[in-house]
């Protein structure tokens, strides 16, 4: 299993074993990073749950089984569930959102692998909510709290809501959040590959996984030839990050943020280039496949004579991908551990 696997399984364990702590039929319950899971059966249908997903993949699998919603509810709610995930700042945000979100006497849940820092993410759980109560199992923790005005510690629950939400980032100059990719600085292989971006992008093109919007503008900024941009990214936040960070060029240029999942195919045909830094993680673990698919779906939606500009990992093997579409690799070229790549469709 992997981490939000084993998150839900230990959270389904510990919701069976601790039936008490489920709400009443009718009663609102909040998931922060929602993920599928048994979990969810047992919080049933006759209660009004909201699970709270940017992620696209996944939210397309809670969509389906019905519990995706978009915003917490309305009203407050009894109980709240955070999943754990490898940013640290995006969890904290999402506890105090959701202890925010609860009635008095309403229940926090948190569950975390301990790949994740589950003991440490205990402790700051129970320094915001005055203590909590443990349970271990499929290497993750699951406790949880009460909530209590009089004992949580309200300066700290601001700074982390604070904290995490879209702000300009002063040392890049990029509106960004916790939660994102690089989100802080500039990720060292996009910095490669937009120094190397030709002046003379034009027509349509598009940013394949584009994060906060980086590539994209250094595209933008470089070639006044660029009439049309369509923004890839899995990640909704990022989106709204990317639309801050490309508003000044509404006006020039006609932009579209796809919230996609590349994965699934691109939508768009006849592109004159495409831009990239693809990833090959899904949570912390390797999975090499992704990279190939960003390039599958890139190479086919470019036009004949469309380029292909990425940076990698130098030890990873895209070449051969390339070259099996009938692409041609143009150029490559290798520096601090990443290698640029130019390809042409023929």
């Amino acid at each position: 299993m992997n981490e939000q696997e084993s998150q839900a399984a230990a959270l389904d364990i510990y919701l069976e074993r601790e039936s008490h702590v489920l709400p009443e039929s009718g009663c609102g319950v909040l998931i922060y990073r929602a993920v599928p899971g048994d979990y969810l059966l047992r919080l049933g249908k006759t209660r009004d749950v909201h699970g709270i997903q940017t992620d696209k993949p996944m939210a397309d699998e809670l969509s389906r089984l019905g519990y995706l919603q978009d915003e917490p509810p309305a009203n407050r709610v009894r109980l709240a569930i955070v999943f754990a995930t490898k940013h640290r700042e995006e969890v904290l945000y999402h506890l105090a959102l959701a202890a925010d979100h609860l009635e008095e006497g309403g229940i926090l849940i948190v569950t975390a692998a301990n790949t994740l820092g589950a003991p440490s993410l205990e402790r700051r759980t129970a320094e915001l909510m005055g203590g909590v109560e443990s349970f271990c199992k499929h290497k993750c923790r699951v406790f949880q709290a009460v909530k209590r005005s009089d004992r949580m510690n309200l300066e700290l629950l601001q700074a982390w809501k604070q904290a995490g939400e879209l702000r300009r980032i002063e040392a890049t100059g990029y509106y960004s959040r916790p939660g994102l990719f690089s989100w802080k600085g500039i990720d060292l292989g996009s910095r490669l590959l937009a120094e190397s971006l030709p002046a003379d992008l034009h027509g349509c093109g598009a940013d394949l996984g584009a994060g906060y919007g980086y590539l994209s503008r250094m595209a933008l900024e470089q070639s006044s030839g660029i009439r049309v941009l369509h923004l890839f990214e899995a990640e909704r936040k990022a989106l709204d990050a990317a639309r801050r960070n490309l508003a000044e060029f509404e006006s020039r240029c006609e932009l579209h943020f796809h919230w996609a999942d590349v994965m699934a195919g691109l939508g768009v045909s006849g592109l004159d280039f495409v831009l990239m830094n693809p990833p090959f993680h899904v949570g912390r673990g390797a999975l090499p496949a992704l990279g190939r698919s960003f390039v599958q779906a890139a190479l086919k939606a470019l036009k004949p004579g469309g380029r292909l500009f990425m940076v990698a990992n130098r030890h990873l093997p895209y070449e051969g991908e390339i070259q099996a579409l009938s692409a041609i690799v143009e150029s490559e070229v290798q520096d601090s551990g990443f290698k640029l790549i130019v390809a042409r469709l023929p």
